[in-house]
């Protein structure tokens, strides 16, 4: 059986509803006998979906909790200095838009959402970066919900920790490309 359903999408053989890599580049043999488990796990349709459902989800909820209080991420941008006042408040309805609609698309695996995915991750990245190298001090970097860290956490640790966060977005965004083009050479 085979099937093409976009950019997500599976194309290739199919066993038992477990998909199965012949001699994809960089993943050679990673459906025979000798193959690793993981390389067999990570090839699989499965582990594709998995990794994409969860990043979506994580879009889809960011972008609708700072939905929720546009008002707040409106200030936790202003903090990072980086945008002109009169921006803001239009970045502030924007953003968290662009993160739900993207999510969506990527939960159905809708052409082009992962490119968007991908742009927002990197562009979280260096905007956290930049702070970090500026020395800001930053509680709430914005990422979720307005408000949602502790007190105490202004010494850049959140900033910290949210890169570092990011850096795991980004590896599944990658791991979805490495996964989309295996599937592409294996026709």
């Amino acid at each position: 059986m085979s099937r093409s359903s976009g950019e997500g999408g599976y194309a290739g053989p199919e066993t038992g509803g477990v998909s199965v890599l012949s001699g994809a580049a960089g993943l050679s043999g990673a459906s025979g006998a000798g193959a690793s488990p993981v390389l067999r796990l990570l090839s699989g349709v499965w582990c594709q979906r998995a990794v994409r459902v969860a990043l979506a989800l994580v879009f889809v909820a960011a972008g609708g909790a700072k939905l929720a209080d546009v008002r707040g991420f409106a200030e936790i941008i202003h903090h990072y200095g980086i945008l002109p006042v009169w921006a803001v408040g239009t970045v502030a309805l924007l953003l968290p838009l662009a993160e739900v609609v993207a999510g969506v698309g990527l939960l159905f695996a809708v052409r082009g959402s992962l490119t968007v995915i991908a742009a927002m991750c990197l562009l979280f990245l260096g905007v956290l970066g930049y702070a970090l190298a500026a020395g800001l001090s930053i509680g709430d970097c914005g990422c979720f919900a307005p408000g949602e860290l502790p007190d105490g956490v202004e010494d850049g640790s959140a900033l910290r920790g949210a890169l570092v966060r990011d850096l795991v977005l980004l590896a599944g965004v990658a791991y979805l490309y490495a996964w989309r083009r295996l599937r592409r050479r294996q026709g």
